[in-house]
């Protein structure tokens, strides 16, 4: 007799991978195997709408019936372990840069976790915001001992390709076709609105500095290095109202 865990596993594997070895294990008047196809279409339905809705550059790049066809392979390939749906899909951007007949956008890897780094954004962890005030009366050495972090929902991208050019216009990119320029993007979710910001180079190396665990001061100079032109307390002091950065609870570097 099988066990519960067995026939679970026969019934995630006819419905995730086409197998039907689990019909054996139930009782059958006959209608048996198209009522287990009618589930088995619609919970594909239901996760191919999670995933249209977690990447809609993607399938406006693609259209909708490549779209299908990639999220389809996607589910055989690695089935839904979250306890969520709207968690689901985080390995679709790596599925996509192993996929051969998609060899030819090599761009829309970067989009995807562009399409991604802002679903995740809407369901990341809230967080006390860094004011201004704290940085009030602050003598130069420790201001630049400071080590701020960015907010759970905040993630850094950079790409050799345009991601933010065709995530703000997909259609136009779709026609047009890509041109390799790097970009890069940080997403955020200060509030309640999902934010996407193009990112100067030392900007870039501005942030990503402080998301690593560094201090203030060799963020700067990090920047600095990048573009020794680049109008550092400007970007710092917009990004600080904009309230993407919280405290750090301790001086340790936080794991990625």
């Amino acid at each position: 007799m099988s066990t519960l865990l067995e026939i679970q596993s026969r019934f995630a594997a006819g419905v995730f991978r086409g197998s039907d070895g689990i019909l054996s294990d139930l009782e059958d008047d006959g209608r048996q195997a198209a009522r287990f196809e009618v589930y088995r279409n619609n919970t594909h339905a239901s996760i191919l709408d999670v995933l249209a809705d977690a990447f809609p550059t993607v399938q406006t790049l693609l259209g909708e019936s490549l779209f299908t066809r990639l999220v389809t392979a996607f589910i055989r390939h690695a089935p839904s372990q979250a306890n969520h749906l709207l968690d689901y899909g985080a390995e679709l951007p790596d599925f996509i840069a192993q996929s051969e007949p998609l060899a030819d956008r090599p761009w829309l890897v970067d989009v995807a976790r562009l399409d991604w780094a802002r679903n995740a954004a809407y369901g990341a962890a809230e967080a006390v915001p860094m004011g201004a005030g704290a940085l009030q009366g602050l003598a130069a050495d420790a201001l630049l001992a400071l080590r701020p972090t960015l907010v759970p929902s905040a993630t850094l991208l950079a790409s050799d390709w345009p991601i933010h050019a065709i995530w703000m216009n997909p259609d136009a990119m779709a026609q047009s076709g890509v041109a390799p320029r790097a970009e890069a993007v940080l997403t955020v979710r200060p509030a309640m609105q999902v934010q996407t910001i193009l990112l100067h180079a030392a900007e870039l190396a501005l942030l990503r500095t402080l998301h690593d665990g560094g201090t203030l001061g060799e963020a700067a100079f990090a920047a600095q290095q990048t573009d020794p032109t680049f109008d550092l307390m400007t970007a710092f002091a917009g990004h600080l109202s904009a309230g993407i950065f919280t405290h750090r609870s301790n001086d340790e570097p936080r794991d990625n």
